[in-house]
């Protein structure tokens, strides 16, 4: 008995075995079949509204040269299901998000809340044609790495606001309109089952303007190179045949413009345009050149024995050099000719 018993539980075990394998079997099967991975993720087929808020605690080392600016920010979002983590799964789409912090969601209502503090480079193209009066509109671009547009769709949130704290040296700090555009690529990233929408993502947009508060950064900038044209001009009351003090005062005046201007440079970054900072010295440069070349005539003059002719002429050029200087300069602030690009 006790061996007929044992013999119908190893037959049990055994069938249990063979179903089990059979089951694993007939899985692997259609696995294969498909193509597909067990657990892979399918697509998410419903849409979400995310309402996307901002308050901006600091802007830092605000860089035109390097074409970067780093911003320190809280984040919330608001939205309602449980299948979609906004808070996971944005970016900056024109930075670096170097740190963010976790946030729990919280019950707002019928809402789902979360706050997240982000602190992230941004990367920005500088126009520097009118540096250094030079103004600009910063954007900041969050978009979900995730869900495009048929998925998920940001909309702008209250509340959004700049501290009154953030400051950037030599600009005046506003905060513009937020916006929300839908942002189209030209590819769908390979995911051809998600159609035509794959290549449309939800961009939000944050904006900050910074707008030159006075003239400060342009008298530092150029009082050398000012200096500089008006030791050159001061010359001319030197008699033409003083060679050493003429000439010496005008030579180096051309070295003290072109110093400057090498300076100026190296804090722009690489740009087709003739900058507005380029354009004073060039006009700085230019004008003492025609001084030393004026100095020349009037020595010319003096070999010749027409003193008098020599001094009226250095009386004159003096003031028109000055009077075309202050011109030329008053034109390159009022207008632009830059002729290029930032």
């Amino acid at each position: 008995m006790r061996r007929l018993y044992r013999t119908f539980l190893n037959a049990l075990f055994i069938t249990a075995l063979c179903l089990f394998g059979a089951g694993a079997q007939a899985q692997t099967t259609t696995s294969e079949s498909t193509g597909v991975v067990a657990d892979a993720a399918a697509v998410i087929t419903s849409h979400t509204d995310v309402s996307v808020g901002a308050y901006v605690q600091r802007l830092s080392n605000v860089s035109p040269q390097n074409g970067t600016f780093d911003v320190d920010m809280w984040l919330w979002f608001r939205w309602k299901g449980a299948q979609v983590r906004p808070d996971q799964s944005f970016e900056f789409v024109n930075g670096v998000i170097n740190s963010r912090t976790d946030g729990e969601v919280q019950a707002d209502g019928d809402m789902n809340y979360v706050s997240v503090r982000v602190q992230a480079t941004i990367f920005h193209d500088f126009d520097v044609r009118r540096f250094p009066l030079d103004n600009h509109v910063i954007d900041f671009y969050l978009e979900d790495t995730v869900l495009d547009n048929a998925q998920l769709t940001f909309t702008v949130d209250e509340g959004i606001g700049l501290d009154p704290a953030v400051n950037v040296s030599g600009w005046k700090v506003a905060l513009r309109p937020t916006t929300v555009e839908t942002h189209e690529y030209s590819t769908n990233y390979g995911l051809r089952s998600a159609g035509p929408e794959a290549s449309k993502y939800s961009r939000m947009t944050f904006s900050i303007s910074l707008d030159r508060t006075s003239y400060g950064p342009l008298f530092k900038a150029f009082w050398i190179s000012a200096l500089a044209v008006l030791l050159g001009l001061l010359a001319f009351l030197i008699k033409s045949d003083d060679l050493d003090a003429r000439f010496g005062m005008g030579v180096g005046s051309i070295f003290a413009a072109s110093a400057n201007a090498f300076v100026i440079t190296d804090v722009l970054p690489p740009t087709t345009a003739v900058t507005l900072a380029e354009q004073i010295n060039l006009i700085a440069v230019g004008v003492i050149f025609v001084a030393v070349f004026l100095s020349i005539f009037s020595l010319r003059l003096r070999y010749r024995g027409h003193e008098d002719k020599s001094l009226k002429m250095d009386h004159v050029a003096m003031w028109t050099l000055g009077a075309i200087y202050i011109v030329l300069n008053i034109l390159a602030l009022t207008f632009d000719f830059s002729g290029g690009n930032g």
